[in-house]
């Protein structure tokens, strides 16, 4: 018995001395000028609604942070930019539930953090799901509200490598 323990224990200890770690680096494949569409979920019709949407990705001058700045050519006044920094296990305030990078120019990263959503503003858990394959890149943003099974997809960008 104490031999079966002592197993498991070092197969426990080796799959975390293995675990992928992620670093700033590691999303660097992603920098550039994204063009594309953010397609949002529309609580009030319950429809969907696409707009277009273009994402600027950069890395800070010290490579520690990932800057996303947010255009919609038709919505200026909604654009944004956010710099977000990773430590330890998390995504600026969301934690990372998995990260796999594969072996050419790829990643999924998902994220949660508890929050609220939709319009009358119930708690929830918000999850994001960063996929990049090659030339595009999309973020999903899903919504499980508290009490409920379900997860919704709240909204999503899919975007193409800008050429310019």
């Amino acid at each position: 018995m104490k031999q079966y323990i002592l197993f498991i224990l070092v197969i426990f200890i080796c799959g975390f001395s293995h675990a992928q770690r992620l670093a700033i680096n590691d999303l660097s494949n992603s920098v550039g000028t994204w063009e594309g569409k953010l397609t949002y979920l529309d609580y009030s019709t319950g429809q969907p609604f696409t707009m277009l949407a273009n994402i600027k990705i950069a890395l800070t001058a010290n490579k520690k942070g990932y800057i996303m700045a947010y255009e919609y050519p038709k919505e200026p006044h909604a654009n944004t930019k956010d710099t977000t920094y990773i430590t330890n296990d998390l995504f600026g305030t969301d934690k990372i539930v998995a990260f796999t990078k594969d072996a050419s120019i790829g990643f999924k990263m998902v994220t949660e953090k508890d929050g609220v959503d939709g319009n009358d503003n119930k708690k929830a858990i918000l999850r994001h799901i960063y996929l990049l394959q090659s030339n595009t890149f999309s973020i999903v943003k899903e919504v499980k509200f508290n009490g409920t099974e379900k997860w919704i997809k709240r909204n999503e960008y899919l975007l193409y490598k800008s050429v310019n």
